[in-house]
């Protein structure tokens, strides 16, 4: 990995070549750019450095960790008064990315955290994200008519999320029953007093037990507990396939979030994903025309995972001191977001659709 040392607790700059500023990431390149003179400066491909899966056992038994400098470029760690979320920064933070808190403590002792594998880059630059924030606030139904003005005060923050993927192999013993349907022919009495027959559906149970196994690639986990389950849901999918091996480098001009979710705790998260599949291939393997699952117990092997960071636009705003985001995917775009709803607008807008609906009626019966 290009960067510090990681024994000796060095840094390595990132200085430019002509004026002498720090160079930061440009999103959409494999660049380094100075923001004042505009000088770029390309960041190597790491073609011997493959992003690789590690053992999950091996690493519960020793994670392989470095100090937060040796992550980034004078990288240094704040936590959030408001949120509690700890981010790693290379600069100075007025404000907490994930909540709009206006202090942040700097956390002075340099503490050791999980290597990331590898990093997606940014490829939207921060301009068109905030296109997107503002074509999305100015779009929302029903949102108070200062939204926008405030919207767009609010900050656009470049962030790195950390998450997980999990490889596995689960294995499933299964007890439970196969139901075959059957038609039998009932006779009754209809509304009119005559005597009738239909087909009845029923279903013969026969009980079954069996053994099932499910290979599971790339369970994604998202390591952080800032954000709602909601937003990460619908930042997905990410492609994965343009994973590039961590080069501190590209964590240059940017926030990178502290994993809050430990290895156990995601690969917990990534088990609770499996759990459709599972079943799914279970009820596949007992047959019949329906199924029924009475227990099942479920191992799993050969477990390895990676962690890397993928990159985020964020902005939170307070609204009546309520906390709101927009997060735009830095690869595909996507955004999404929360709003306020403004009160007087709904009701208005209820009234005149009775309003709306009394007019038609009177008409109706006018020219009735």
């Amino acid at each position: 990995m290009t960067g510090p040392d990681a024994q000796t607790g060095t840094h390595e700059e990132f200085p430019c070549q002509q004026c002498g500023a720090k160079l930061e990431f440009a999103p959409g390149s494999t660049k380094l750019e100075c923001p004042y003179c505009g000088h770029t400066q390309q960041i190597a491909a790491a073609a011997a450095a493959p992003v690789v899966e590690r053992s999950f056992a091996d690493a519960l038994r020793e994670l392989r960790q470095r100090p937060v400098s040796a992550l980034a470029d004078n990288g240094h760690e704040i936590q959030c008064n408001g949120c509690g979320a700890i981010t790693v920064i290379t600069a100075q933070a007025a404000a907490c990315p994930f909540c709009d808190s206006p202090v942040v403590v700097p956390i002075q002792e340099d503490r050791a955290t999980i290597v990331p594998e590898a990093v997606l880059p940014f490829a939207i630059e921060q301009r068109a994200a905030g296109e997107k924030f503002k074509t999305w606030v100015t779009s929302r139904w029903f949102a108070p008519s200062d939204l926008a003005a405030k919207a767009r005060r609010a900050r656009m923050d470049g962030v790195y999320l950390p998450y997980f993927t999990y490889d596995a192999l689960a294995r499933a013993s299964y007890r439970g029953q196969r139901g075959t349907y059957y038609y039998v022919t009932e006779t009754y009495t209809d509304s009119e007093g005559k005597t009738q027959t239909r087909q009845v559906r029923k279903t013969r149970w026969t009980r079954v037990s069996g053994h099932i196994q499910c290979y599971f690639d790339d369970l994604l986990v998202c390591a952080s507990k800032s954000l709602p389950d909601k937003l990460i849901a619908e930042l997905e999918p990410w492609d994965l396939a343009a994973l590039t091996p961590f080069d501190s480098r590209y964590l240059s001009g940017f926030m990178a979030e502290r994993a809050a979710i430990g290895l156990e705790d995601g690969f917990a998260t990534a088990q609770q994903k499996m759990v459709p599949t599972i079943e799914s291939t279970i009820r596949s393997d007992i047959g019949g025309d329906t199924q029924s699952i009475d227990n099942y117990s479920t191992s799993h092997s050969d477990v390895t995972f990676k962690l890397f960071l993928l990159p985020l636009w964020l902005s939170s705003f307070r609204y009546d001191d309520k906390v709101y985001r927009f997060v735009v995917n830095a690869r595909t775009g996507e955004a999404v977001g929360e709003r306020p709803y403004s009160t007087l607008k709904i009701v208005m807008a209820v009234l005149g659709g009775i309003a709306l609906i009394a007019l038609i009626v009177v008409l109706v019966k006018m020219f009735a």
